[in-house]
């Protein structure tokens, strides 16, 4: 029989719907070509696979239990039943699909998520990708749920993406309430989502005339220095960190972006004396070690030495993890951790 004979047949016995009942060669294909041309004869191993294929209908029509039209009327609710079930199937499956792009898409393969954690973690990945924001708590369990790695599954796509939402509702609340912490907290996660250059147009359309206190005056050029730090801007860095910590001279947050700033121009020595500055005035010393760990490693190789001997001549017990980079045959095993730094510096 040719294909079109057998997309007949797998009609007339309400098959069409299995693959197999009209793919030349098949065993199914086969069985009811001989009920058409041999029916008086059925074997056992026939039996056993209708058996297994949970095709009842046509194995009791096989077996002569049935008349061809008792046949068709259980066959055609079977065939419904089949598919339904696999129009369940492949919507299951595209749903699975769609989660794993989802999970694959901010560095999270389904495989390394701890069963216990894939519900709440895929519904935490569907609320930041459709842009809505997370609280601390959901923050706090992506960050320590999955033990073992250093930011569990709190992953750089992941806090890139979460930082961009952030960015976006602090920019759209100042555009309704002109409150200028909204705009702080705007530019301080679009730095952190990578777009300081956004950050940096978003500032430079603020009038000064909102800014009325010295505190918030020295946040908003705090993180202007910032922004401009990142745009290697360095002199308006300067002259923004300078001003910030004029107005509020016991605030630390000026000192830890001066301090950043000298020690990215290779002025070593200014830039240790305002980071323990910040430190007098209450700045954590993982905040203040995390910057100098980020701000090494975007050097360059040369600055990257002069730095990390600067940093070990100074306190060799503290930054005793800079030795690896004064060994330039072991200078890129500092690539393993450039992933686990996240640094909130100014």
């Amino acid at each position: 029989m040719d294909k079109n004979q057998l997309k007949a047949l797998a009609v007339k016995y309400c098959l069409e719907d299995l693959t197999d009942s009209s793919k030349p060669g098949t065993f199914l294909s086969n069985l009811i070509r001989r009920l058409e041309l041999a029916p008086d004869f059925i074997p056992e191993i026939t039996k056993e696979y209708l058996e297994k294929a949970k095709l009842k209908s046509l194995l009791r029509y096989a077996c002569k239990q049935l008349s061809f039209d008792e046949y068709l009327e259980n066959a055609r609710s079977e065939q419904k039943k089949r598919v339904k079930q696999e129009t369940i199937k492949a919507e299951k499956n595209r749903k699975r699909t769609l989660v794993k792009r989802l999970f694959q898409k901010y560095d999270l393969p389904v495989s390394s998520v701890e069963k216990a954690d894939y519900q709440k973690l895929k519904t935490i990945i569907e609320k930041v990708d459709q842009g809505s924001r997370l609280d601390q708590k959901e923050i706090i369990w992506l960050m320590i749920a999955r033990k073992g790695n250093y930011y569990g599954y709190y992953t750089h796509r992941l806090r890139e993406k979460y930082h961009k939402n952030e960015a976006d509702f602090f920019s759209m609340e100042f555009k309704k309430t002109k409150n200028p912490w909204d705009a702080i907290n705007a530019s301080s996660h679009f730095r952190k989502c990578g777009q300081s250059k956004k950050a940096n147009t978003f500032l430079e359309k603020i009038n000064d005339t909102i800014l009325k206190t010295k505190k918030v005056n020295s946040a908003f050029k705090t993180t202007f220095g910032g922004v401009k730090r990142d745009l290697k801007e360095f002199d308006e860095a300067l002259s923004f960190g300078n001003q910030a910590h004029i107005l509020t001279p016991n605030n630390f947050r000026p000192c830890t972006l001066l301090g950043a700033v000298n020690m990215e121009l290779g002025k070593y020595e200014e830039g240790q004396s305002w980071y323990e500055k910040a430190r007098k005035l209450g700045a954590p010393q993982k905040l203040i070690d995390d910057d100098l760990r980020s701000i090494l490693m975007r050097s360059d190789k040369s600055k990257r030495k002069d730095l990390a001997k600067f940093l070990y001549k100074n306190d060799p017990d503290r930054y005793s993890w800079v030795k690896n980079i004064l060994n330039s045959s072991q200078s890129s095993k500092i690539n393993s951790i450039t992933d686990k730094i996240d640094s909130d510096a100014q």
